[in-house]
């Protein structure tokens, strides 16, 4: 792997993962806001047993495909493939932003949810969760250097 791992050196994905941890932060303040606004402007009633259990089931579906979904995207490069920086930082963020993506979705469905049926719970049952996949799937340097790995395990250099 082409990647430094000592921390004097700083490894090439260094800037691609302080950026990415920012935009990791925003989405989870965007979620925390949305569920305290939600839970305080959608009524008084918490909801039934079916609007939790709905909201757990979506947000175990989505934090699931949050944690192993880009795992997938992130393929090896065939040891004949010219290191490419580009393309290699792209696929390390396009798999970054999935993730992301796929962790604040039970929040988002739970706001339709809890606005449609006029309920909070599927919202803060959605946040709960949607903080926690957050939080499990943030672009951590280990996280974009066991991506790299993958992507350089074929005996490719990447460029990074």
């Amino acid at each position: 792997m082409s990647t430094p791992t000592s921390p004097g050196e700083g490894a090439p994905t260094d800037a691609l993962g302080r950026a990415l941890r920012l935009v990791s932060f925003a989405m989870l303040g965007g979620v925390v806001a949305i569920a305290a606004v939600a839970v305080f402007t959608v009524g008084d009633e918490a909801g039934s047993g079916v609007d939790a259990f709905g909201a757990i089931l979506v947000s175990v579906v989505f934090v699931a495909a949050a944690l192993f979904v880009p795992r997938r995207l992130v393929r090896p490069w065939p040891a004949t493939a010219a290191p490419n920086e580009v393309k290699a930082a792209g696929q390390l963020r396009s798999a970054a932003f999935l993730s992301l993506v796929f962790a604040e979705l039970p929040t988002l469905i739970g706001l339709v949810n809890s606005f449609a049926r006029g309920v909070w719970l599927p919202v803060a049952i959605g946040a709960l969760f949607s903080v926690a996949g957050l939080l499990l799937t943030a672009p951590t340097a280990d996280r974009l250097r066991e991506w790299l790995a993958r992507m350089e395990s074929a005996g490719a250099r990447t460029g990074l």
